[in-house]
Parts: structure tokens; C-alpha cells; sequence
């Protein structure tokens, strides 16, 4: 199951309440940058070691004092859930640019486009939603791993496959064990130990795994995407030999869609995410495409339900013009738990052997 869909964020609002939504996003992302004298204060317990110490603006301010009632009534008439339940500690501000970055609308244009549909079809607006850095990284050229070695054979591969995992929004945690959808100060606790569990599994299987647990996120959501480019490349640069390149995330959707049962277990579902937007220096995007549609097909013969499909988006490219196997992988979303997601994890490393095993047989090399 492919689906093209630009602006997929499954959120039906009314036209009355998304009138509402683009007012107060407007006023929130204003007041946000209002960091004079008493205007502004510090977020208390959010993003401890993990760059400059955030603050919060006008109405982070009232919504964290006697005003909270009042934001939450307005916000629940007009905004989904994810933002309007972030916690009173880590600040309106900072949860609502959370909140857009994590649905690829954290620019303002890019968010009114959202709001007011006439504006989706500017090119402007659709490129603004994942711009490359200024000063793009070269990415170095695969090396091909030596074929025939004992390593690889005792394991059954024709050459050993090497892979690196990492995290561009690496501070993505699970509510029900965390009580937080992101934690800023515990790697542990967050998504970087579910791509821990995928490593540990890969190498059983014979592979060599690189696992970058960067922090992309540097106080600086909207800017990710360009951070992890820079640990990308760095991890190629020290390694060209890497063929395969897998930035694991979590999603933010409903329970139901993120979950299923196999094999007795409650297990959170995998979502591959393919960017297609060729004018961000990504011409081979297809090739990426073409290996998702084989892990989906793997994934479903091995443990039916395990995958949700996969989302082609037009308007981004996620770091995927590095290799011609790159991929962003949603495992779960932040409702599922953090067993649910390692267990998927054990899972995901079975197919992606399976997939990887088939493409070496009939790989000419």
C-alpha cells in the first residue's frame, strides 16, 4: 500500500476551527519571539545539556500561569491533541513548534498553507517544507565491501552488508512509558533505544551496523533535517562502505493505527516513508521507493499487519539522496509503549535480512 499525499497529517478540522487554528498559530509563533525583559521567561526542566537553555514567550508565560484554563478551552475548540496536551512545563511555545515540526509545517507559510488549502499548490510553499542546508555536505561514494569473506559466509551472505541507523528527531519518546513524548535529557528512554535493539539485532545477523545516537534536535526542531544530513555524510565519510541508511523515528497518530497484535504480542506497526521532491538534488529517489516496496512485501508475508504501508512524499527528500537504500522507518507511534517498539524491532531486523539476503543473490557485482 503506497500512498501520495503531500499534506497527510490526518487531522479533519471544520473550516470554522481552522479559521481559529491559523489565528492563534499566528499570535503563538509571534508571541514566541517576544523575549524582552519580563516578557520572556525560562522553560523549568526542558532540554537540560542539550544546547542553549530554551525560553518561552508572552503566552508561554500565561499559559503556565492563572491563563492555563483559558488556552486549554480555546485550544481544544480548534486544535488537535498533540498540541494542546503538551505538558504546562515544557511551554505552549516550544509544544506547538514541536508539534509542526514533527508534520513537516514548521515553517509559517508552510503552516497557513495547511490552513487555507487555495495556497497548497504554490511550489514556494511546498519547497519551503524541507529546504537542503545552504552549504550542502558532499556525500562520499559507496565502496564495495569485499565479497567472499569467512565473516560473511558464516552468516550467508555473499558480502558482509553494512548499515547505519540514526536519529534526526532523536528526543522522540512513548508516552505511556515515558508520561512525555519527548525527552530531551535520557537517550535511554527515547528512540534511540529502539534503533539500539534494531543494531544489536542486524549484527546477529551478521551484519555491521553503524548506530549514531547525534543529537540532531540541538534545542532546534525545525532544523533537524539539515543536522542530521551533517552526521549522515560524517558517518559515509568514515565508513563509505555503508550501503544501507535507515533514520528511525516514531510517529504521532492514534493508537489504532499504530498498532497490532502478532504472534500473541502487542506489537507497534512499522510506516516507511519515501521523499520524492527531485528539485532538493534527489533524481534516484525511485530506487529508494523500489526497496521500500520490497521490505512492505516481506513485512507483510512474514508478520501480516506488521506494516502500515508506505507514504511517498513529494515535498521532502529526508536525507535519502545519500544511497539508493535509505529510508525513514516510523516504528510505533508515542502512544504505543517501548516494549511494543522494541519488539517490533526484533521484527523489522528479520525482514530487512530477508529483503537484504535477496538483493545480494541477485546482485551482479
Amino acid at each position: 500500500m503506497i500512498r501520495s499525499d503531500r499534506y497527510n497529517f490526518g487531522l479533519p478540522l471544520a473550516p470554522s476551527n481552522k479559521v481559529i487554528l491559523v489565528v492563534v498559530g499566528c499570535i503563538l509563533l509571534i508571541s514566541s519571539l517576544l523575549f524582552v525583559g519580563g516578557w520572556a521567561g525560562r522553560v523549568e526542566g526542558v532540554g537540560q545539556g542539550v544546547g542553549p537553555e530554551p525560553r518561552v514567550g508572552l503566552l508561554g508565560r500565561l499559559w503556565q500561569g492563572s491563563g492555563q484554563a483559558v488556552w486549554q478551552d480555546l485550544l481544544r475548540s480548534a486544535l488537535p491533541k498533540p498540541l494542546w496536551q503538551v505538558a504546562p512545563s515544557d511551554g505552549l511555545g516550544r509544544g506547538f513548534a514541536v508539534w509542526l515540526a514533527e508534520r513537516g509545517i514548521a515553517t509559517p507559510r508552510a503552516f497557513l498553507a495547511w490552513g487555507v488549502p487555495m495556497l497548497r499548490g504554490l511550489p514556494s510553499l511546498e519547497d519551503e517544507m524541507m529546504l537542503p542546508p545552504a552549504n550542502e555536505p558532499v556525500v562520499p561514494t559507496l565502496v564495495p565491501v569485499e565479497a567472499g569473506t569467512e565473516a560473511a559466509a558464516a552468516f550467508g551472505w555473499k558480502y558482509t552488508p553494512q548499515v547505519l541507523i540514526y536519529h534526526t528527531h532523536n528526543v522522540e519518546s512513548f508516552l505511556p512509558t515515558t508520561g512525555k513524548s519527548h525527552v530531551y535529557d535520557d537517550p535511554e528512554q527515547t528512540i534511540v533505544r529502539v534503533g539500539a535493539k534494531l543494531a544489536d539485532d542486524l549484527r546477529a545477523l551478521g551484519m555491521n551496523v553503524t548506530h549514531s545516537r547525534a543529537d540532531n534536535i540541538k534545542d532546534n526542531y525545525t532544523a533537524a533535517y539539515n543536522e542530521s544530513l551533517k552526521t549522515v555524510t560524517a558517518a559515509l565519510k568514515q565508513d563509505p562502505r555503508i550501503e544501507y541508511s535507515f533514520d528511525v523515528h516514531r510517529d504521532a497518530v492514534p493508537r489504532s493505527a499504530t498498532t497490532t497484535v502478532i504472534e500473541g504480542q502487542s506489537v507497534a506497526r512499522l510506516y516507511f516513508l519515501v521523499g520524492s521532491n527531485e528539485s532538493l538534488n534527489h533524481p534516484n529517489w525511485r530506487r529508494n521507493m523500489a526497496f521500500a516496496e520490497k521490505l512492505h512485501a516481506k513485512a507483510e508475508k512474514m508478520y501480516p499487519g506488521l506494516s502500515r504501508g508506505i507514504l511517498n512524499r513529494k515535498t521532502a527528500r529526508f536525507n535519502q539522496h545519500v544511497r539508493d537504500n535509505a529510508l525513514l522507518i516510523e516504528i510505533g507511534g508515542d502512544k504505543n509503549t517501548m516494549d511494543e517498539a522494541l519488539r517490533t524491532a526484533g521484527m523489522l531486523a528479520k525482514v530487512l535480512a530477508e529483503v537484504i539476503r535477496e538483493q545480494q543473490l541477485g546482485a551482479v557485482r
